[in-house]
């Protein structure tokens, strides 16, 4: 058995003991995905965690250099089809990412800005091409960009 590590990571189970309390040592690593993404177990109620919950990039079965890719391309491409194009993905898929990036758009402007590294103007570009293809997205979605684009600014 692995040993129990303080880590930053905490149980999203609302019956836990342990229940969104980071730091503590109940739990441990527990292998990864396939994609990469570390996983984790808590020890107190026995669930399985990955890092990534409540973020864009759960239950995506890209890495997070796939992603980066995608997301560049956003920027430098007109339309969907033209993204699935260029990456070689599906275009479902790339629908999906932007849709997942639309519902989280606070986390996603954060990430464009520090870890894809654009600019404040190609992360104001990013969210325009988002929104000229809404009509293939959420009905909410107007407002979530309107959000999106005040925050980048």
């Amino acid at each position: 058995m692995r040993k129990p590590r303080k880590l930053d990571v905490a149980c999203p189970n609302k019956n836990c003991v342990a229940y969104n309390k980071a730091g503590l040592y109940n739990i441990v690593r527990n292998g990864r995905q396939p994609n990469g993404t570390q996983k984790y177990k808590c020890m107190d109620c026995g669930r399985n965690i990955v890092r990534t919950i409540n973020t864009p990039f759960f239950h995506k079965h890209l890495t997070k250099k796939e992603i980066i890719r995608v997301t560049k391309q956003f920027v430098e491409k007109s339309s969907f089809r033209g993204v699935a194009r260029a990456t070689g993905h599906h275009l479902d898929t790339i629908r999906r990412l932007a849709s997942d990036a639309a519902e989280h758009c606070e986390a996603v402007t954060e990430f464009l800005l520090h870890d894809v590294k654009l600019g404040v103007h190609e992360v104001d570009e990013f969210w325009n091409f988002v929104k000229k293809n809404k009509r293939k997205l959420p009905s909410n979605f107007s407002q979530i960009v309107k959000k999106a684009m005040h925050t980048a600014t």
